[in-house]
C-alpha cells in the first residue's frame, strides 16, 4: 500500500539537516477526514505530531508531510460560514484596493481562495477580473456557483502556464503554512508578477501563536510556522522583497506579508527592522525559546483534561461547538473522546452526520443544541468566540461557555 506520510529532514528555506525537535504531540490523525461511524473515527491511522525548529534559518516545521492529495482534494472547511472572517476579507479588499490603485482592470487571483469569499469582496468593490486556484473539488464547485472562475489544482508552474497572463495582485491568505515545495510556489508568484504587482500572504504569526498557547494550531495541513525573519530570507532567495508586515486579529493573531519582485520601486517599510530586532530580543531565532514553551504546553494539556473531567464527574452535561482542526488537535492531544463530549455542532453541512477522527465524537446540526440541552459549550473554534457566543445565545442557550485556549476560561 502506498504510503501517504514522508519523512521531513532538511529545512525547506535552507535545505540544513540541523532540525531539533522542539514539540511532540504524540500519534494523531488527519483531522479532516471525518468518518460515518464511531468505530472508524476512533481507528483513524494516527501519524507523529511533532514540530522542529531550524538551528540555522529559524523557520519551524513539522517533522512528516503528509500527501497534500489527501489532505485537500476534498477540504471540508468551507471559509464563508464564518462571519468574522467574511468581515476580515472585507476589510481587507477596502484596504488593498485603496493603497495599490486597483481598478476594474484590474486582475486578481487568490491562491487556494476555498469558496471564494475573499474574491467576492473584492468583487463587490472593483468588479474586476479574479480567479480562484484550489485543488478542492467541493470547494471550487461552491465558488463556481457563486460566480468565482475557479480552476481546480495546485498552485505551481503548470497552472501559471494555463492561465496565461500576469497579475497585478495574488493573494494567499492562510494557505503559505501548507506549502511543502516553497521553491514552486515562489518561483509561480514571481512569474505572476509585474513590477508593479503585489503578492499578499497572510498566515498566523508564530510569535502570537507562542504567547497565546495556540499549539492547536499544529495539525498535518499546517507545516511549516512563520515569523518575519524566516520570510525575508525565503522571499530573497526567489528574487522578491518584503515591502511591509502588518499585524491582523484574525485567528488568534496573523501577519500580512506584503511582497513585491525584487526589482520593483516599492521601498520596504521601516517597521520591518523592528519587528525583526523584536523577534531576535525575545528570542525566537533561537532554539532554546521553544523548547521552553514546549513544557508549557505539556502543563496545559494535562489542566484542560483535569478541568472538563472534574466538570463530567459532576454530572454536567458538555458538548463542542465547530468540529474544526485545531479542536482536533486540542481533545486528541488531552484524550477527551465522546464519554466526556456528547457531540460537536457544527453549521458546514459536509460534517453534519459524522464523526471526529481519533476521539469518535458526533457532529450535529446547530439546531440540535436545544433538545441536548448542555450545560457547557466549549468554543473549539476560539478565534470565533465572540461570534459563535452570540449566535447560540440567540438560539435561546443559557448555559456557560468554555474558551479553551489561550488559558481555561468559563463565561
Amino acid at each position: 500500500m502506498k504510503t501517504i506520510t514522508k519523512q521531513h529532514t532538511a529545512c525547506r528555506i535552507c535545505g540544513s539537516t540541523n532540525l531539533s525537535k522542539y514539540l511532540d504531540l504524540g500519534e494523531m490523525p488527519l483531522p479532516n477526514n471525518l468518518e460515518l461511524t464511531e468505530k472508524l473515527a476512533k481507528e483513524k491511522e494516527r501519524f507523529p505530531l511533532q514540530v522542529l525548529f531550524c538551528n540555522n534559518c529559524g523557520l519551524s516545521q513539522l517533522s512528516i508531510v503528509v500527501d497534500p492529495e489527501k489532505l485537500f482534494s476534498y477540504y471540508t472547511y468551507v471559509s464563508g460560514i464564518n462571519q468574522g472572517y467574511v468581515l476580515h476579507c472585507r476589510k481587507m479588499a477596502q484596504d488593498l484596493s485603496k493603497r495599490f490603485g486597483l481598478c476594474c482592470s484590474s486582475f486578481h487571483i487568490d491562491i487556494a481562495g476555498n469558496d471564494g469569499t475573499l474574491l467576492i469582496e473584492f468583487q463587490k468593490l472593483l468588479k474586476h477580473q479574479v480567479l480562484n486556484v484550489d485543488p478542492a473539488v467541493n470547494l471550487t464547485a461552491i465558488a463556481r456557483e457563486k460566480g468565482i472562475p475557479s480552476i481546480t489544482t495546485f498552485w505551481g508552474l503548470p497552472v501559471i502556464y494555463e492561465i496565461g497572463k500576469r497579475a497585478d495582485l495574488i493573494t494567499a491568505t492562510n494557505v503559505f503554512a501548507h506549502l511543502d515545495d516553497l521553491a514552486e510556489f515562489m518561483v509561480a508568484c514571481r512569474g505572476m508578477l509585474k513590477d508593479t504587482s503585489v503578492l499578499v500572504i497572510e498566515n498566523p504569526y508564530l510569535i502570537d501563536f507562542i504567547d497565546n498557547m495556540e499549539f492547536d494550531t499544529i495539525y498535518f495541513e499546517h507545516i511549516t510556522y512563520w515569523s518575519l525573519i524566516p520570510m525575508m530570507r525565503l522571499c530573497s532567495q526567489y528574487h522578491l522583497k518584503v515591502i511591509a508586515a502588518e499585524k491582523q486579529e484574525i485567528h488568534g493573531g496573523s501577519m500580512r506579508y506584503i511582497i513585491t519582485r525584487e526589482e520593483s520601486e516599492y521601498q520596504p517599510s521601516s517597521d520591518l527592522e523592528k519587528i525583526c530586532a523584536e523577534e531576535k530580543r525575545r528570542g525566537f531565532d533561537k532554539y532554546e525559546s521553544y523548547a521552553g514553551w514546549a513544557s508549557k504546553v505539556c502543563s496545559f494539556i494535562s489542566n484542560f483534561r483535569k478541568n472538563l473531567l472534574k466538570l463530567k464527574a459532576e454530572n454536567k452535561i458538555i458538548i463542542g461547538f465547530a468540529a474544526s482542526a485545531k479542536g482536533n488537535t486540542l481533545l486528541n492531544s488531552a484524550r477527551i473522546d465522546d464519554h466526556i463530549i456528547n457531540c460537536i455542532i457544527d453549521e458546514t453541512p459536509e460534517k453534519i452526520g459524522k464523526y471526529y477522527p481519533g476521539v469518535g465524537i458526533p457532529i450535529v446540526n446547530i439546531s440540535n443544541i436545544m433538545e441536548i440541552v448542555p450545560d457547557y459549550i466549549i468554543i473549539l473554534s476560539w478565534n470565533f468566540k465572540d461570534e459563535i457566543i452570540a449566535k447560540v445565545k440567540a438560539l435561546g442557550y443559557k448555559g456557560k461557555f468554555i474558551i479553551p485556549i489561550p488559558t481555561w476560561e468559563i463565561i
